[in-house]
């Protein structure tokens, strides 16, 4: 099918079909360079799980494609709903919400479900998971001076503790905070700060690790473990400190051995419990797993990248993940592959 951002994707009026992939954001979509198509954040990146052969058709609700009537979604046997943050964009899903309303056919992440996905609602379905640890989170707006750490006392957090915007991604934070003063000048200013005590999942040998599963349809996909000498573990520690250790790379590579993850059966049992409550069609879970052995809670959200696969070829054979994940995105969708 190709990079669907290279399509101007303005709203249709017929069905070519029986696929519709939506997209969207709250303000209008940011042309990319030379004029080739439009990029959006807070959108999923799974399209890229579609044969490249698959026709599709495609809607974007951002509002400067608005103008024109909108499809009727009755004529198609599934919707792709790659609309995804609900901090970044929530009238986009209501937005969704409205023109789904009376659709009979398979609705893939629905709109309704997904506006109960912000990390703060997360943390409370989740909260009470046998073997699952969830660190205490507190959501502030527009804090007055001192508030910050008055509301972390209230909710008996203990430093330190992590301080982010709803809505960012990739390993962004404000500050990892070891005092009331720290904390009050890091969730300053207008708009919504979390307060994320720190959980520490170190491993016995210095090392933080950081696993990746993702659920299709209810179907387990493993993704990743990456591992690191620095607790805000993302992608570029892959190749900032992975690619130096052959003992790393085997371990991750022994977890792939099956398509859902060679890992203990507990967190398998953890990851079922989460999707029931999650109640998604697709999203992926970031965890550790601390040295009491329960598994650490990072975020579970359907805006998480699957892409890119890591184009270093000491990590080539993370390919192996792209045909089991396909296989389970197209039953997700019902679709032939």
């Amino acid at each position: 099918m190709g990079n669907p951002w290279d399509y101007d994707f303005s709203a249709i009026g017929r069905r070519t079909s029986p696929l519709l992939v939506v997209h969207g954001s709250d303000g209008d979509a940011a042309a990319k360079a030379g004029g080739t198509g439009f990029r959006v954040g807070g959108n999923s990146d799974i399209y890229q799980l579609l044969p490249e052969n698959l026709r599709i058709d495609q809607l974007n609700l951002s509002k400067q494609f608005l103008k024109g009537p909108l499809p009727d979604l009755g004529g198609y046997e599934c919707v792709l709903n790659l609309v995804t943050d609900p901090d970044q964009h929530p009238k986009t899903l209501e937005r969704l919400q409205k023109l789904a309303r009376g659709y009979t056919g398979r609705l893939i992440n629905r709109p309704e479900m997904l506006l109960k996905t912000t990390r703060d609602q997360v943390a409370k379905r989740l909260s009470g998971i046998e073997g699952l640890r969830v660190p205490s989170l507190v959501r502030l707006h527009n804090p007055r001076p001192g508030a910050a750490s008055a509301a972390a006392a209230k909710a008996g957090q203990s430093f330190p503790i992590i301080v982010r915007r709803p809505g960012t991604h990739t390993g962004e934070i404000i500050a990892l905070v070891n005092n009331a003063e720290e904390l009050d000048a890091a969730a300053a200013g207008h708009g919504h700060f979390f307060l994320i005590e720190f959980a520490n999942f170190r491993s016995d040998d210095g090392l933080y690790r950081k696993y990746r599963l993702w659920s299709f349809g209810g179907l387990t996909i493993f993704r990743h473990l990456l591992a690191t000498d620095n607790w805000n573990v993302h992608v570029k520690e892959r190749t900032r400190f992975m690619r130096w250790r052959d003992d790393l790379i085997a371990e991750e590579q022994r977890v792939l051995d099956r398509p859902e993850g060679a890992l203990p059966g507990f967190v398998h049992k953890v990851f079922d419990a989460v999707k029931e409550r999650m109640k998604l069609d697709f999203f992926g879970m970031d965890f550790g797993i601390d040295r009491d052995g329960r598994i650490v809670l990072f975020e579970a959200n359907a805006t998480m990248n699957f892409f890119p696969l890591v184009a270093d070829p000491r990590f080539a054979y993370l390919e192996q993940i792209r045909r089991p994940a396909s296989q389970a995105f197209m039953a997700m969708l019902g679709l032939q592959e």
